[in-house]
């Protein structure tokens, strides 16, 4: 992978299933987060191919579905990091890694955009195919998990795509991209991955398009976490420092949410 960076973007989005409206806070995407904060809760299971067709089910959606995130500075292999500024200039030599949490119950994507265009996943890893891809409030999910990306030069820039999504079926291709057999093949340029990079290709340009609205997006950074005023509920507690903020600010309940987090360096 090609050197990380030091501003932190978000484009994004939100799909929206139709439930009764409701009273929201005033506040901004911190509160909004909070609010929507839910515990943990039943999700409609991954299609498994294998199975014969049965009814979809119901969109799961939720309100102000939303994401918080935080960058790791990580000194050494094993260290938990740092959480540090999403404005940082990273240098060469530093070492990163992506701290998420959500406020509802969903399935988590974590891809990286290479030099060449192509999008090769993150989070879940091809490497462990068993590997649950399934956030809960209260759960933090790190990537890479046990690692961190380190900035080399030349400087340039290193997009992430992250999708939260409360309905499997909105990346079920995604899903079988990324855990497919022969995913990432010891020549780069063999066939398998060749087809696989563009499936991963196609469903991210899918999702970027359909799911590409700012307009009910907020987010925020809160620089130093406050201290709760009462009892917090499980999203609430721990709050980290330097956190990132994206939700969903729509007055509808969302079933997916896509967020791009891109990060630059000198």
């Amino acid at each position: 992978m090609r050197s990380l960076l030091g501003v932190v973007t978000i484009y994004s989005a939100i799909a929206c299933a139709g439930q009764a409206q409701q009273q929201q806070p005033a506040e901004g995407a911190r509160e909004l987060y909070l609010y929507g904060a839910a515990p943990k809760d039943a999700l409609p299971p991954i299609p498994k191919k294998a199975t014969p067709a049965a009814p979809a089910p119901a969109p799961a959606a939720a309100l102000h579905l939303g994401l918080r995130y935080t960058l790791l500075l990580v000194s050494s292999p094993g260290d938990r990091g740092t959480p540090t500024a999403p404005d940082r200039n990273f240098r060469k030599g530093d070492c990163v890694a992506l701290s998420l949490e959500a406020n509802r119950s969903g399935y988590l994507y974590v891809l990286a955009k290479e030099s060449d265009g192509n999008w090769v996943p993150l989070f879940p890893t091809p490497e462990l195919s068993d590997q649950s891809n399934r956030i809960d409030p209260g759960q933090v999910i790190r990537t890479p998990r046990h690692a961190c990306f380190e900035i080399e030069d030349p400087p340039g820039s290193e997009t992430l795509f992250v999708v939260l999504s409360r309905n499997p079926r909105d990346i079920d291709e995604l899903q079988e991209s990324i855990k497919g057999p022969g995913e990432k093949p010891a020549v780069p340029s063999g066939p398998t991955q060749i087809a696989s990079a563009a499936r991963i290709n196609s469903a991210v340009d899918q999702m970027s398009q359909e799911f590409g609205s700012t307009r009910e997006l907020q987010f925020k950074q809160v620089v130093k976490a406050p201290a709760p005023k009462a009892a917090p509920k499980s999203a609430e507690k721990k709050e980290p420092e330097q956190a990132v903020y994206v939700v969903s600010g729509s007055d509808k309940p969302a079933s997916t949410l896509v967020t791009r987090v891109e990060i630059r360096h000198r």
